[in-house]
């Protein structure tokens, strides 16, 4: 009998991620008429097809055939051992920003910065961020930017394998709250489009701009296509902020595809 380990190797000789054993076993006179292996301290098992072995760490696989006379074979053995392949890929970072905004998309009064980073491998070891080019500092938790202009937030993680994600940013700009961002308000009741009375309340956002100023029918939309996407997009918002249930968002998303807004 023989057996024979392959697989992938790393200078040490020990199998990446897998080591795949085949067992080879004749009888000249008789014939075989089974074979059977055991790996580690487990149980005697029929051979069929070659055994991969994924678990990491030192094996010692246990192999013996019998013929059509019953003669039994000398315990043959194999031993390996498997490790994990080393980790060589970055985390996978990706940045988010929330927060109330004015119609020209600028957050009103602070924003939120969420960073997250994930790695399959190693496990994520750190998570930095710089503020307008500020120092590098640890991330641990959402954290609000409330001073008003333009900022970047930059970013970057290792993982425990010491391989470091390119660094990325984010830019928003941060105004004041104000009075009313929206001066021409369109405070009818109920939000109209065209025709269309949703039966939605058209209230005030937070900031002077009313569901209806938001959804800002009168402009000169390029497509049908592009005004229903960006009454989808602010009604989503709107839902995520309390503003407005997702029934009343779905009323919204309908009467603008049944719109000729665009058209």
């Amino acid at each position: 009998m023989t057996s024979a380990v392959a697989g992938d190797k790393d200078p040490q000789g020990n199998y990446i991620n897998k080591a795949t054993v085949t067992i080879t076993a004749t009888d000249a006179q008789s014939g075989v008429k089974s074979t059977e292996y055991k790996l580690d301290s487990g149980n005697w098992t029929p051979y069929t097809a070659p055994v991969e072995v994924t678990a990491a760490g030192a094996h010692m696989i246990h192999y013996r055939a019998t013929d059509n006379a019953n003669n039994v074979s000398a315990e043959g053995m194999a031993s390996f051992t498997i490790v994990a392949a080393p980790d060589t890929t970055a985390p996978t970072t990706n940045a988010t920003v929330a927060g109330p905004k004015d119609p020209n998309g600028n957050y009103i009064d602070s924003a939120a910065v969420t960073i997250t980073a994930t790695d399959a491998q190693s496990g994520v070891k750190l998570i930095e961020y710089s503020l307008d080019n500020g120092a590098w500092q640890q991330y641990m938790n959402t954290f609000p930017v409330s001073a008003k202009g333009a900022h970047t937030v930059k970013y970057r993680a290792s993982d425990n394998a010491g391989n470091v994600a390119p660094e990325k940013s984010v830019s928003f700009t941060v105004v004041e709250p104000g009075s009313d961002a929206c001066p021409d308000s369109d405070t009818r009741e109920t939000v109209i489009i065209e025709r269309d009375d949703t039966g939605v309340a058209n209230v005030d956002t937070g900031n002077g701009c009313t569901v209806s100023d938001l959804v800002d029918q009168y402009r000169d939309w390029p497509s049908h296509g592009d005004f229903v996407r960006h009454v989808d997009t602010v009604t989503t918002e709107l839902v995520t902020r309390g503003v407005l249930s997702r029934r009343d968002a779905g009323t919204l998303v309908r009467a603008a595809s049944r719109s000729d807004i665009g058209r």
